[in-house]
């Protein structure tokens, strides 16, 4: 007897049988309930049957004229509803998935997220929907924030600051921006950068119209120092490279430049005495709620900027 409970306890309820019971509570009758499953009553009836079989319980008091709940039933019931509602809202979610799965999904990036962050967030968003399309729309942070004012993107990544007032947003981690010079650069040699000789220095820059290089005019600025660009390229790698061959003194992030910093190729020198962050955010379309598909996304991108911006070690 004592294996035959134990057994019983393992074995999950019979949906299907929860809710034809839940159907019966519902309406207060085997009758009207079995009408409005599309079922007979005798199927409904036997249902019940069953279901109070398995539980070796009475879940009804049944009379000529009235069917009522016993106490077991009523605290079946309110675990059975709710239950029952949520395995209605799996349903409705998985078929929300697989409307996605049919659906573009536009991403805004700026240069350095596209290189360094897209690839490696679409190769896991990709392993959920497989067959969902991409679209990419790169551009600067001021870009994408209108891309996404306008309804053209649903979701972007981007550096942000206090000029941005996209309501849905979050913030995935923060950067801090330094020089990169070849490494017979003399700044190389005294490992500090001398500010006074800035407006001299042939500096390359990612964007003039962009955030950051807003974010870093500011900076210098605090320092009565102009900046200059010589070379303004939004191509991260491009920038690496000219630095490489000694054309020019970059302005980028660690994270962007560790293969080159840890094999020696490049060197990192501070900005100035203080430390120049950058706020990193993923946002969607201010008009509407994240979908399934944005919100993993953003998930996603988190996960991996969170994971670049901190893996630092070399």
């Amino acid at each position: 007897m004592h294996t035959a409970i134990v057994d019983s306890m393992h074995n999950p309820l019979d949906t299907r049988q929860l809710a034809n019971f839940c159907e019966i509570a519902n309406v207060g009758s085997i009758r009207k309930a079995a009408k409005n499953l599309n079922l007979t009553t005798s199927a409904v009836s036997h249902s019940l049957k069953r279901l109070e079989e398995d539980l070796s319980c009475k879940l009804f008091i049944r009379d000529t004229r009235k069917i009522e709940l016993t106490y077991a039933g009523h605290r079946l019931h309110a675990y059975a509803n709710e239950l029952i509602g949520k395995l209605t809202s799996a349903r409705y979610l998985v078929n929300d998935w697989n409307d996605l799965s049919q659906q573009t999904l536009r991403i805004g990036a700026t240069s350095a997220a596209c290189q360094y962050i897209i690839p490696i967030a679409l190769r896991e968003l990709k392993e959920s929907f497989p067959d969902i399309n991409i679209q990419i729309i790169t551009g600067t942070s001021y870009h994408l924030i209108e891309c996404m004012d306008d309804g053209k993107i649903d979701v972007a990544i981007y550096p942000s600051g206090s000029m941005d007032h996209t309501q849905n947003k979050s913030s995935i981690g923060t950067d801090s921006l330094q020089f990169i010079v070849n490494p017979q650069h003399e700044w190389a040699e005294s490992h500090k950068a001398n500010l006074t000789d800035v407006e001299s220095e042939r500096i390359i820059v990612t964007d003039t119209k962009d955030y950051t290089f807003d974010l870093v005019n500011e900076y210098f600025r605090s320092y009565s120092v102009s900046l200059m660009p010589f070379i303004e390229i939004s191509n991260e790698e491009v920038i690496k490279r000219l630095v490489e061959l000694d054309i020019g003194v970059g302005i980028l992030p660690n994270w962007i430049v560790k293969n080159e910093l840890q094999s020696g190729a490049l060197k990192a020198i501070p900005l100035g005495r203080r430390q120049l962050k950058r706020n990193w955010v993923v946002a969607s379309h201010s008009r509407s709620d994240p979908n399934f598909a944005e919100s993993l996304f953003a998930g996603i991108t988190t996960s991996v900027a969170q994971s670049l911006f901190s893996d630092l070690t070399f």
